[in-house]
């Protein structure tokens, strides 16, 4: 039976230890702002070379953080599409939703909930470039097929490159959006901005449907013609 002193749970709790350690620092410094040296002693960890032997190096601790916290932002878009479709909510309300919601319901996660957020945005532009080409991204990707259907439900009239940028644009709005208001929650020197998240989420939501809703202008199809 496994006991808590167990070697199989010393190495659980050794990983979790380590995990949260990273997810702190990795959020307030930035991914290459910290060493694996600094995230040891954190975690409170005499052997130095515990990160390698966990997790094979930041890459492999970035990818637990994300295995931790991905699944479940996956899961609940996948409920809110399926709740706000049901309900015959325009796509692009439903996407802008989908978005949103699971970020801003994240900031009340206390296991590292905050820190994933900060973390995602820092990573968002090279895990959007990443989740189109996998075979060449450090990081595994949950695929959210769900909530790539219904973009592409909403987009897919539009020219490919169009497509590609307001993806991204939508995942900068969503992931930095919700990241920087929660920094804003806990600084007093910006309290000029509105910390109410509920108007916040709704706003930012608004401005994500606006990305999904408005035909390019004439300006930008007419730089876009020499590019195909």
């Amino acid at each position: 039976p496994l006991t808590i002193n167990s070697p199989d749970n010393r190495s659980l709790r050794t990983q979790q230890a380590i995990v949260r350690a990273a997810e702190t620092l990795f959020a307030r410094h930035g991914v290459e702002g910290v060493s694996l040296n600094t995230i040891t002693r954190a975690a409170r960890q005499s052997n130095r070379n515990a990160i390698q032997y966990h997790f094979g190096g930041k890459n492999g601790l970035l990818q637990a953080i994300f295995d931790k916290h991905s699944a479940g932002v996956a899961e609940r878009r996948a409920a809110i599409i399926d709740e706000l479709a049901a309900r015959d909510e325009p796509t692009e309300i439903i996407v802008a939703t989908a978005m949103v919601q699971p970020l801003i319901e994240k900031l009340d996660d206390p296991d590292g909930g905050e820190a994933y957020i900060h973390i995602s945005a820092e990573l968002i532009t090279a895990n959007t470039l990443g989740y189109q080409t996998p075979e060449k991204h450090h990081l595994q990707l949950v695929r959210e097929s769900k909530i790539a259907e219904f973009t592409a439900k909403q987009l897919g009239h539009l020219p490919q490159a169009v497509v590609e940028q307001r993806i991204l644009h939508m995942n900068l709005l969503a992931y930095h959006g919700v990241s920087d208001h929660a920094r804003v929650r806990h600084t007093e020197a910006y309290q000029a901005l509105s910390t109410d998240t509920e108007f916040m989420a709704s706003n930012l939501i608004d401005s994500i449907v606006a990305v999904l809703s408005l035909a390019p202008s004439q300006r930008t199809r007419k730089l876009l013609a020499p590019l195909r």
